[in-house]
């Protein structure tokens, strides 16, 4: 537990090591309207982002079908800085650590009832557990970040972070990740894989073997407002076919707005999975953006490396 609440608190004071010079630099730079529109659409920008997202779920499947429970709702804050680096003339790196807050139903317990008529009537009670998952560190470099075409690739880590057992996998797990984009005048299109295997950890828990594709599609109906969809697709390959997949569909917007002084991008968007896991899966959800814009300090565009 103790190395745990360590790993965690040395992301927060990273984040906050790298935040405060930016915040500092915004207060003598800010950015047109039109420039912020153009890089916060750029996962591969120059911008420092505080990335915050919020997704209501809403479970279902066979197992609460035969205990005869209701929909589970489920909810996960992401809490998303997004700090980019100049190593060289060429090349970019962008460090990402997703810091998940998660509120599940979990069992509680189960008692298991004897009846003359039904036979053994399994009664399982839910209670729901509130606290930090598994944290999430992807990092890409690329020498392609200016739009309209993007790409990047690197490794992507997932640390046994979890606050409880029921929040987060028990594993450490990394494997690839890699991104490309078109950012155009009209249409964003794109798309962020990443796969994690486990290498470490609790040997009595599940081995991970998980892939996440977030689709982008985006239409931009002026420089700072967008409609479309960016959902991610889950594949549990540890999973037998019919619990695999997770595959949402839906649509939603976002734009720009001012906060005083600092810019924010706003938004809400909606999803039904048109293929699930028939044990227990997610069938709806509703995710809100807010993305505090920052601009990087002039020392993190300046190459480290003279290369």
């Amino acid at each position: 537990m103790k190395q745990k609440h360590a790993i965690f608190t040395l992301i927060i004071v990273f984040g906050l090591l790298f935040a405060a010079p930016a915040m500092a630099e915004a207060e003598r730079q800010e950015p047109t309207e039109e420039e912020i529109a153009e890089a916060i659409n750029n996962p591969l920008s120059y911008l420092y982002l505080l990335w915050i997202q919020n997704d209501t779920m809403w479970f279902s499947g066979d197992v609460l079908d035969d205990l005869d429970e209701d929909d589970k709702v489920m909810n996960m804050t992401l809490i998303q800085p997004i700090m980019p680096f100049q190593l060289t003339e060429d090349w970019k790196v962008i460090l990402r650590p997703i810091i998940p807050f998660n509120s599940f139903d979990t069992v509680s317990g189960v008692d298991v009832i004897e009846s003359e008529q039904e036979g053994p009537i399994v009664d399982v009670d839910f209670d729901r557990e509130t606290g930090l998952g598994d944290v999430i560190l992807w990092t890409a470099f690329s020498n392609q970040y200016k739009p309209p075409n993007v790409f990047g690739f690197g490794p992507t880590v997932m640390m046994d972070t979890a606050s409880d057992d029921a929040l987060g996998t028990g594993k450490w797990s990394a494997g690839p990740m890699a991104l490309a984009f078109h950012i155009g005048d009209d249409w964003i299109y794109g798309i962020v894989a990443q796969h994690w295997w486990s290498f470490a950890g609790d040997d009595d828990r599940d081995n991970v073997n998980l892939t996440d594709l977030q689709y982008v599609l985006r239409y931009r109906l002026t420089p700072t407002t967008n409609i479309g969809f960016g959902p991610n697709i889950r594949i549990n390959w540890e999973e037998d076919s019919d619990n695999r997949w997770s595959i949402p569909v839906g649509l939603g917007g976002d734009t720009l707005v001012k906060l005083g002084p600092l810019p924010v991008k706003v938004g809400l968007e909606a999803y039904y999975y048109v293929e699930k896991p028939d044990d227990f899966g997610p069938e709806w959800q509703v995710r809100l953006i807010f993305v505090p814009v920052i601009p990087s300090p002039k020392w993190s565009q300046i190459p480290l490396f003279n290369w």
